[in-house]
């Protein structure tokens, strides 16, 4: 083996076990799969559930598209309250103000022009 492939399971080995020894990612780590295995179980028997003609692929096909219907909507939920949080203004928004901005600097110069013009004739 090359060094290089030393190195890597060496450094791939000491992370692994200073992750083991991290008890509360390892508690968090437990509680997922305990999670897991209780959306599973939830997942089995919402899909023994209903008619005995229906075949078993397409309660898990329905159930799919019921589970990735509510993930779309709950991540939508989830960017809408991220972008209000941010204040994100969109490019044209942005591109208005600078054109503004743009406008009142021209016109702040012509004032500051003016004033200068009436001082200049006391």
């Amino acid at each position: 083996m090359k060094a290089k492939n030393l190195i890597q399971l060496l450094s791939l080995s000491t992370s692994l076990y200073m992750l083991s020894k991290d008890e509360e990612l390892m508690n968090k780590v437990s509680d997922l799969a305990k999670k897991g295995t209780q959306k599973l179980n939830d997942f089995y028997d919402h899909v023994k559930e209903g008619d005995d003609d229906e075949q078993l692929s397409e309660k898990v096909l329905r159930t799919l598209k019921e589970a990735k219907e509510e993930l779309d909507r709950k991540i939508e939920e989830a960017v809408i309250r991220i972008y209000e949080k941010m204040n994100i203004a969109h490019t044209n928004s942005i591109a208005a103000l600078q054109e503004e901005l743009n406008n009142l600097k021209k016109e702040l110069a012509l004032a500051e022009a003016r004033i200068i013009h009436l001082e200049s004739q006391k």
